[in-house]
C-alpha cells in the first residue's frame, strides 16, 4: 500500500518493480553516451516532480498561432485547444481531467495517477530525495459512479480530493475498487532526453536539469476507447514538463491500419502553459492560485464574461474540437 490508503494489488506491484529503464542512455545513431547531469545541474527529481506535476495547463496560445498559419487539427497539422487540470489527492497521487475550448463542464477524459520513485520508497523521503533518477506514473480509470460524482463538480476541482476519499461502493464481500489500472500505460520521467522520442524539444528548452521528460515504459499500449466503447486504440505518448509548461505528445492510432484517431499528425506536441497552481496544506489542495492571468478564462464560465469568451473563440476561428479542414493562412 501507499501512504494515504492508495492500494495497488500485488501483481501490479511485482510487475512495477521489474520495469526496464525505457529511457535511452546512448545516442544509437552516433554511439555516444547521453550526458549525465550532476547534482549541481538539477534539483532532486522526486521533489521537483511533485512540485511541478500539479495545477492547470492550457495550449490556447499555440492554437492561435496554428490558425494564423492556416493549420487546423488532425489532417491540417494543427492542434485542438485542450486544458489539463492536475489535482493532488495525496502527496504522490493526482486526479487528472482534460477538456476542450475552456469548457470544464464537458470533460472528455478523467484519470487517476500514482507517482512512484524508481528504486526508493514513497514513505522514505530522504532516500527518494537522494537516489531517485526516475519516477514512474501509473494510470488508472475511475469507477463509473465516482467519475459521475466528479463530473458533477467539474468546475470545483478543489472538491475532487474529498469526493475521491469519501466515495465507497460495497461489493458482496468487500468494497469495490475506486480505480482500475490501465495495463501497460505507465510512463517514466527523468531529466534525460531520449534522442529519438524527445526530438521535438528545441535547443532553447533542452538545458540540463530544466525539463523533466517521460516515455512510455512499454513503448506503446493497446487500450479500449472510452469515447468509442469496443474500439481498440494503439497509444503512443511522450511528455515534457518544465516549471510552467507541460508538453503532451499523445497519439491514438488504429492498430490495424495505423491511421490517426487523435493527436497531432505533424509530430508537434500539445504545448500547454501553466495557468494555476494548487496551494496545499497537509498534502491537501486548499486553494487554486492563478499565475497565467491571460489564460484564466479557460477555467470556466465563472472566470469570464460571454463577450470575452466569444472573443477568445474568434481568436482561434471558433471551437477547436471539430475543426479539421485546412485553410489558407490569415493575412495580418
Amino acid at each position: 500500500s501507499l501512504k494515504g490508503g492508495t492500494l495497488l494489488n500485488s501483481r501490479t506491484r511485482r510487475r512495477h518493480t521489474t520495469f526496464p529503464l525505457a529511457i535511452s542512455n546512448t545516442d544509437e545513431e552516433k554511439g555516444k553516451p547521453l550526458p549525465n547531469l550532476s547534482d549541481q545541474d538539477q534539483p532532486p527529481l522526486w521533489s521537483e516532480m511533485l512540485r511541478r506535476f500539479q495545477g492547470d495547463f492550457d495550449n490556447y496560445d499555440q492554437v492561435v498561432q496554428d490558425r494564423k498559419q492556416g493549420k487546423l487539427p488532425r489532417e491540417g497539422g494543427g492542434h485542438e485547444n485542450i486544458h489539463c487540470t492536475l489535482v493532488p489527492v495525496e502527496k504522490n497521487t493526482r486526479l487528472a481531467a482534460f477538456y476542450f475550448d475552456g469548457q470544464p463542464q464537458a470533460i472528455y477524459r478523467f484519470r487517476y495517477y500514482v507517482l512512484e520513485p524508481v528504486g526508493a520508497s514513497v514513505q522514505d523521503e530522504a532516500s527518494a530525495m537522494d537516489i531517485v533518477t526516475a519516477v514512474d506514473t501509473m494510470l488508472f480509470t475511475l469507477h463509473p459512479e465516482l467519475e459521475k460524482q466528479l463530473r458533477l463538480a467539474s468546475m470545483a476541482p478543489t472538491e475532487w480530493p474529498r469526493i475521491f476519499r469519501d466515495f465507497s461502493v460495497q461489493g458482496e464481500d468487500k468494497p469495490v475498487p475506486k480505480t482500475s489500472i490501465l495495463e501497460n500505460c505507465e510512463v517514466r520521467w527523468s531529466y534525460n532526453l531520449d534522442p529519438q522520442q524527445h526530438s521535438y524539444v528545441p535547443e532553447s528548452h533542452a538545458s540540463p536539469g530544466d525539463g523533466i521528460h517521460a516515455v512510455m515504459v512499454h513503448g506503446e499500449a493497446l487500450v479500449e476507447s472510452q469515447m468509442m466503447p469496443g474500439r481498440q486504440i494503439l497509444i503512443r505518448d511522450q511528455l515534457s514538463l518544465w516549471p510552467d509548461e507541460l508538453w503532451i505528445h499523445d497519439r491514438g492510432l488504429d492498430p490495424i491500419s495505423m491511421a490517426f484517431i487523435y493527436g497531432n499528425q505533424d509530430g508537434v506536441p500539445y504545448r500547454l502553459k501553466r495557468v494555476c497552481n494548487f496551494e496545499s496544506a497537509d498534502e491537501l489542495p486548499v486553494k487554486r492560485i492563478c499565475i497565467g492571468h491571460d489564460l484564466k478564462w479557460t477555467l470556466g464560465p465563472e472566470y469570464r464574461t460571454e463577450a470575452l469568451y466569444d472573443a477568445k473563440l474568434e481568436g482561434m476561428d471558433g471551437p477547436s474540437r471539430n475543426a479539421n479542414v485546412q485553410r489558407p493562412p490569415k493575412e495580418d
